[in-house]
Formats: C-alpha cells, structure tokens, sequence
C-alpha cells in the first residue's frame, strides 16, 4: 500500500498547492474509498501531510507578496477557537455523516465557484485593485473565519475549502490572494486539529508519512504553477473538479 500511498500524497500535493484547499479535502475521499481506509481514519491521517503541503506551498506565495496581512490576523483570531470547538464535536457525528458532510461541502463549493468564473470570464481581474478596493472589516473576518474553523474542526479539514470562497465572496479579493491568505491561516489552525485529531487515534502515522513522499515535490510544482495561471481559469478549474468528486463520494457512500 505504500506506493498507493505515495501517488494520492502526489496527486493531492499538486490539487492542493494550486487550488489552496490543503490536502485533506481530496485526501480523505481517496484514502476512504480507493484505499479503504476507516472513516475516522480518512479524516485525520491527512493532516500532516497537508500541513507539510501547506508549507511548501506558501514558500512561493510568500515570495509573491500575495498574502493579505491583516485579513490572514483576523482570521487566525477567529480560526483558532472555531477549530478547536469543531474538532472535540467531531466524536458526535457518526463516519458515515462525516464523509456526507464532506461530499456536500465540496460540491456547493465547486458551483460557486463556477458561477463566479462564468461572471469574470468576461473582466480582466486586477489583483492590485481588487486589494485596495475592499478594506477588510476585522468583525467581519473574525466571524467569518470562525465559522469556517468550527467546520473545518469537524470534518477534519485545514479550512481552505471554506476560507477561499469566503474571502472571494465577502472580501471581493483575487482568488490568487485568497488561496496565499487561506494558505498561511490553514498552516496555523490546522497544528490543533491535528493534535486533537491523533489524540483521538484518528491518525495513521506511517500512512501520513508515506503521503508525504509524493507531496513534496508536487506541492512545490503545484504552486509555481498556480502563480502563472489566470486566476478565472483556476476558478473554473477548481469549481469543475470538485464538483466531479463530490458526486462520486456522495453516492459511492450512501
């Protein structure tokens, strides 16, 4: 298994620089349905190979400046406390209804964001505008990332499936910015879930180990790539494959 093991931490190392969601999104529906992993198992053994994904992955980001500071503050103040409270509760849902939950997630995700690279396939984004056009409201994102962390929590997720559209859709900022913010919250929130998650014997050590092999150079591909793509494609890219996915998981799980 452990070559298996090797190419989902490559594949989900290459998604999960270039789309900013982690890793464990698309980790944990692999290893539940291809590698037939447990359910809680599929949950946390991602972890840290997304956490080891994160950081290569913000290497460059950082180098680009695409980070928003004060947007990446305000959630970590939100972030923290939302994913601690979620992953204690994740005891409470049944792995069925954990997987489910998961499914449904990544397909509302994915058709926002088709919708929103159908209305810019038109405009030529600006970056730098979109940037200073919207001030951050710290309540705002305080609140928003909170909720976000609290779902994370419990689906045993490093946050970026929430906190990118969120940031797009209340912050009005380039998804490009919004996947470098997301990215630099997630290596922060993600630390407690997964302490809590292995503490719970959610994590496969060995297993998490083994993904890590083919994360990273993928994760540092998947980046680099990411920085050179238009953003309305990388919009559209990342809408289609998660809703593809999410039906297949939904229904491979009922």
């Amino acid at each position: 298994m452990t070559l298996e093991l090797i190419i989902v931490g490559a594949l989900t190392g290459f998604i999960s620089a270039f789309f900013g969601i982690g890793g464990s999104s698309i980790d944990t529906p692999l290893l539940r349905e291809f590698l037939h992993f447990p359910p809680y198992l599929a949950l946390g053994t991602p972890l840290p190979t997304a956490f080891l994904t994160i950081t290569i992955a913000l290497l460059s980001y950082w180098k680009m400046h695409l980070v928003n500071k004060k947007l990446f503050l305000f959630s970590i103040l939100g972030g923290v406390p939302g994913i601690l409270v979620g992953s204690l509760s994740s005891g409470l849902f049944s792995g069925k209804t954990l997987m489910l939950m998961t499914a449904i997630v990544l397909f509302s995700v994915g058709i926002s964001f088709i919708a929103k690279s159908i209305r810019e396939r038109k405009q030529d984004e600006s970056e730098k505008s979109n940037q200073e056009n919207n001030p951050v409201s710290g309540g705002k994102a305080v609140a928003i990332s909170g909720i976000a962390g609290l779902l994370s929590g419990i689906l045993a997720n490093g946050g970026g499936l929430f906190l990118i559209p969120a940031y797009v859709i209340f912050f009005k900022i380039n998804i490009k910015e919004a996947i470098a913010t997301s990215l630099s919250v997630v290596a922060v929130t993600i630390l407690p879930s997964c302490l809590i998650h292995y503490s719970l014997g959610h994590v496969d050590l060995a297993s998490s180990a083994a993904m890590g092999i083919g994360v990273v150079p993928m994760a540092y591909i998947g980046a680099k790539l990411d920085i050179r793509t238009k953003s309305s494609v990388i919009q559209a890219l990342f809408g289609s494959m998660l809703i593809v996915f999410s039906i297949y998981f939904f229904f491979s799980q009922i």
